[in-house]
């Protein structure tokens, strides 16, 4: 259970499911498969003193275990973690996420989320994907980690443990390795792959094909086909997105961010009208994060019987009847109505150019080439879509849908844009963490020291829509009536400038 003192530390808990305990611990010398992850992930959560957690429903699980020597040893192993005691399961609860029959796994299952409804723990780490699903359904998602996820939070409090991320490059088809390991899956998936792929390199013309490489590998692919037409009732023309994938070694969701990304950014160049692509319902994590992106299920469905979903390229100039932050989801990025307020951000060049590698100084090798341009990386959040800010503004009034434009202090431009999805402020570190995990380019010790100040953190999940070309100077708004001097602290924009600005963001 939370220890005293914990919030104030900054000391995130982890509620370890038993595929997390399994896959830490060997039996008589057999590696399990995720073990490389798990070892990284008790480092790093025993170095910055996080707690690691195991509940009565973990115990029960391992019980289950067939092999008597192996069970034995794996509730000894269970004396390492710190002990939660039951949580009840309340009625809420299990209206949102479902009854489940006493003595079933689906009950362990849910005595884990229980735990974490309580607040007993601030993370449920487990490789269950069944699980993390159902605990989206129950409104916990967030809090609902794989171990890669896990990973990729506590090493994101730790710069120094992260390496760069591996760009992504437009190659022709015809160059595309048909025996990579990312292909495997595929196969499995569609027994006629090999022989549709054979077609595919053969068709590089109409075709444009995306890739994330990794020690020689690829972490993640994308296959674009402009077709024109199609066969679905979608206003063309019409782009499909034949392939998308993430490597399962890298299955973390910055990867398959930065592909959306790169995508995304290619097609704004073009006529198209719509991207779309079919998903097998077998991939409900697929679907989930595509959704999370505009693309939305049209109720059509392919010969293979999977969903067909689609994201609109054209944006209707009368916001088809939409809020700010639901218009930029549908047809972005980029796409901003600015109906709400606008506020300038002055950021810090360090912060920026984690956050916004595209725009940093090429001398300091800081910018990620979204294709191929060589000799420049950054931290894996510069290339999501969805990022964080923190700071310690007194300001109450940024909200859901309100459109961030960032501050560099160095040339005193603004070329970064964003849009609001979500805001926190709150004097809990481990709140905080909790908040921005994910997307954070600041340090378990930063975000400590900044909630112990009055005011506490202002916490700022928002979108990247767009990079200005060319970027708006101090002096333009300024002239144009949007600013008065330069922005100290998060500043919203004078009436006087807004007509200018709007017409600049969503002309």
């Amino acid at each position: 259970m939370p220890q005293e003192g914990d919030s104030a530390n900054g000391r995130l808990k982890f509620l370890l499911d038993s595929n997390v305990v399994i896959a830490v611990e060997p039996f008589s010398g057999e590696l399990e498969e995720n073990i490389d992850l798990g070892v990284r992930f008790l480092r790093l959560a025993n170095e910055q003193r996080h707690l690691l957690c195991v509940a009565p429903a973990t115990r029960d699980d391992l019980l289950e275990g067939k092999d008597a020597s192996r069970r034995r040893q794996r509730i000894a192993e269970l004396g390492k973690f710190h002990q939660l005691a039951e949580a009840p399961i309340t009625s809420d609860l299990t209206s949102r996420a479902g009854t489940s029959v006493p003595g079933s796994n689906d009950e362990r299952d849910l005595r884990l989320l229980a735990e974490v409804e309580s607040g007993a723990v601030t993370y449920l780490v487990t490789d269950d994907a069944r699980l993390r699903r159902r605990a989206a359904r129950a409104g916990l998602g967030d809090r609902a980690l794989s171990l890669a996820d896990a990973v990729t939070i506590l090493a994101g409090f730790e710069p120094t443990e992260l390496t760069p991320p591996p760009r992504v490059s437009t190659v022709p088809c015809y160059a595309i390795d048909p025996e990579d390991k990312i292909f495997e899956g595929l196969r499995s998936d569609y027994p006629e792959f090999d022989e549709w792929f054979a077609k595919v390199r053969q068709q590089s013309d109409t075709r444009r094909c995306f890739v994330i490489e990794e020690d020689g590998a690829y972490a993640a692919l994308g296959l674009l086909k402009f077709e024109g037409d199609c066969e679905y009732s979608i206003a063309g023309p019409v782009v499909k997105m034949s392939t998308f994938k993430v490597s399962e070694d890298h299955s973390g969701v910055k990867y398959g961010e930065l592909l959306l990304k790169a995508i995304l950014h290619s097609l704004t160049t073009t006529e198209s009208a719509s991207l779309y692509v079919e998903v097998l319902p077998s991939h409900p994590e697929v679907l989930d994060f595509l959704a999370a992106f505009g693309f939305v299920d049209q109720g059509y469905q392919s010969a293979r019987g999977e969903h067909v979903l689609t994201k609109s390229l054209r944006p209707p100039p009368d916001g088809g009847g939409v809020s700010d932050l639901e218009y930029h989801v549908i047809f972005g990025p980029p796409a901003l109505l600015c109906r709400q307020r606008i506020f300038a951000v002055p950021i810090e060049p360090r912060w920026h150019d984690q956050l916004f590698p595209e725009q940093a100084p090429p001398s300091q090798s800081a910018q990620l080439a979204l294709f191929g341009k060589t000799g420049e990386q950054t931290h894996p959040w510069g290339n999501a879509l969805r990022k964080a800010y923190l700071c310690n503004a007194a300001t109450n009034q940024v909200a859901a849908g309100d459109v961030l434009l960032f501050y560099l202090s160095r040339g005193r431009r603004f070329s970064a844009v964003g849009i609001v999805e979500e805001v926190l402020r709150s004097t809990e570190p481990d709140e905080v963490m909790r908040f921005v995990g994910r997307r954070t380019v600041y340090s378990a010790s930063e975000i400590t020291e900044m909630a112990r100040r009055a005011r506490g953190v202002l916490a700022i999940r928002f979108r990247q829509d767009r990079f200005l070309e060319p970027p708006i100077t101090l002096t333009d708004m300024k002239l144009a009536g949007a600013l008065r001097s330069w922005p100290q602290s998060i500043t919203r924009l004078r009436e006087e400038g807004m007509p200018w600005m709007r017409d600049l963001l969503v002309g």
